[in-house]
């Protein structure tokens, strides 16, 4: 862990709490059913997390899909019609992660951008692999525009957020229904599968996302070789990057996925589409952990100004 040095000491302490995460490419099916399943604990979900911000409503749905259907959770900050509305996909490798990791950062955004935000409890793999997350998304966004009057929404004011995995699902439905989506917010997105970038050869022991990590969720999502290369699977590898709606790229220092938001966020410039991008000293998850990263104010602050400014248009 030498060459993080410069990250504050408790980020540093979180890191080495966490190189065993790779446990989980060896671990076996029955527990890694288990731990997709794990709710938070709420003391250990206070320190890592942060406190859970109280909303005027929180409604479950499940959205009827082909697929498979798909739960949502409905977060309102206020009780009011026609507000804005976020549609939230959480990290996790499309393999861990689901509405209870999220809570905490799904309530506070929603409190301090004054959306409803939406978030959408995708199927895991790898007993479900693609296309079938990226169906599931394409549902819920199908549903708040058919539903946006019943659920108190404006259908013409629908963001995609997500981080990591939830990004990678953000970005894809930003570009197949680029008409329909206001704008997209990506936190260190999942956007180059093959996993070649330097930033992948630089941090290889990266804390929190390792590469032998990411291969492994990168393994149980696709279902050969070839899906790597798909722009689904992997948005940098889209070749019509035209109209694209406005983007906030989140971007950490010390993360294999650092290169690949940088490349993207050239390509987005490149085609003419308005990009913001914020970079930070920080580990891939950051925006989650406010009390064990140094940067995770001033990127939540980022993503509120970002998200109030599209929305008041």
């Amino acid at each position: 862990m030498s060459k993080y040095q410069a990250l504050p000491l408790r980020t540093r302490l979180f890191a080495k709490l966490t190189a065993s995460s790779d446990y989980l490419t060896k671990a076996p099916d029955a527990f890694l059913k288990s731990f997709q399943q794990a709710g938070v604990n709420p003391l250990l979900g206070r320190v890592l997390f942060g406190k859970n911000e109280t909303m005027a409503r929180i409604v479950e749905q499940k959205i009827p899909c082909e697929a498979g259907d798909v739960t949502v959770r409905c977060y309102y900050p206020v009780l009011d019609v026609d507000l804005p509305v976020i549609l939230f996909f959480h990290a996790g490798g499309w393999v861990i992660g689901n509405l209870e990791t999220h809570d905490a950062l799904c309530r506070r955004i929603a409190k301090l951008t004054n959306c409803v935000l939406i978030a959408v409890d995708y199927a895991l793999a790898p007993w479900v692999k693609y296309p079938v997350p990226v169906q599931q998304g394409e549902a819920v966004l199908a549903w708040v525009k058919t539903h946006a009057a019943l659920i108190d929404v404006d259908s013409s004011k629908i963001i995609v957020m997500g981080d990591s995995a939830g990004g990678n699902l953000s970005a894809v439905l930003a570009r197949k229904y680029r008409q329909d989506i206001l704008a997209q917010v990506l936190i260190y997105p999942v956007l180059d599968t093959t996993l070649t970038s330097q930033s992948v050869q630089q941090y290889p022991d990266a804390p929190v996302l390792s590469k032998d990590m990411m291969q492994f969720f990168v393994d149980c999502y696709i279902r050969t070789q070839a899906d790597k290369y798909q722009e689904e699977v992997s948005p940098l590898f889209a070749t019509d990057f035209n109209n694209l709606p406005p983007c906030l790229m989140i971007t950490g220092e010390f993360d294999i996925l650092r290169e690949d938001g940088f490349a993207y966020v050239q390509k987005l410039k490149a085609a003419g589409n308005s990009t913001q991008h914020e970079h930070y000293p920080d580990i891939h998850g950051f925006i989650s952990l406010p009390h064990l990263c140094a940067s995770t104010q001033e990127a939540t602050e980022a993503i509120v100004k970002f998200v109030k400014e599209k929305t008041s248009i």
